[in-house]
């Protein structure tokens, strides 16, 4: 998981690869180097680190950034086949086939019907139409599990997240991923449940862990759902 950062300006520096931001973190204890899913990269200079140094690391590492941009370029291509039309992707835990409907100007998955250019890949509105569903839907059920369990944030954001299902501020602002609405109800459940409980436990200590299974008693099954399916979804 990337790790919270104290994010100051960040300063841009070109290396031979292309550009990376440079951001301090006090938390940091080492040089960190990060690759965003669309390819930017980012490294954690820790609170005794200093540019130069920090040039140096990612001088070192240009051709790991360099391997690890590729293969997120394929695994984008990868992504945007997967989502053709005939092609089979899941939605609220079933795998439901991508069909074109009426006039062909129009995408069926399941029960939803999202009208897209049929010259263009089909990926990019539908995830824009799962991510709107998701806006809808995810923040009124976090507030119904919340008034069960009695743990109520102040703020519930949907986001587009590539390394975790759901987060938890210390302000009390939870986050989901849109992802949520791919998953079984019982998955979805189970996550904005482990978020709730980090207003109480910000932490993943055995007290946690018993109140999620107080709150959610299929816990470990919606965990192997997630280890077994969620590598699909991001």
């Amino acid at each position: 998981m990337p790790l919270p950062l104290d994010a100051a300006a960040p300063e841009p520096a070109v290396t031979g690869v292309a550009a990376v931001a440079f951001v301090r973190s006090a938390r940091a204890r080492r040089y960190i180097l990060r690759v965003a899913p669309d390819g930017s990269a980012r490294v954690t200079i820790p609170r005794r680190g200093s540019q130069r140094e920090a040039e140096r690391f990612l001088n070192a590492n240009v051709d790991w950034l360099a391997r690890q941009r590729e293969r997120m370029r394929r695994a984008a291509r990868s992504r945007d086949e997967a989502w053709q039309v005939g092609s089979t992707v899941l939605f609220r835990g079933a795998r439901v086939r991508i069909q074109r409907t009426g006039d062909g100007a129009a995408l069926a998955l399941g029960t939803e019907v999202v009208h897209a250019d049929p010259s263009r890949m089909p990926r990019t509105r539908l995830v824009a139409h799962l991510r709107a569903l998701a806006v809808r839907e995810l923040p009124a059920r976090v507030q119904e599990i919340a008034a069960r369990i009695g743990l109520v944030p102040t703020r519930v954001m949907v986001r587009d997240q590539r390394s975790r299902w759901g987060s938890c501020s210390p302000s009390g602002t939870v986050s989901l991923n849109w992802r949520l609405v791919q998953m079984p109800p019982s998955v979805a459940d189970y996550v904005i449940v482990h978020e709730l409980v980090h207003l109480e436990q910000p932490n993943h200590s055995r007290r946690f862990w018993r109140r999620v299974r107080q709150a959610c008693s299929w816990t470990d099954e919606a965990r192997a759902w997630l280890r077994r399916h969620g590598p699909e979804l991001l």
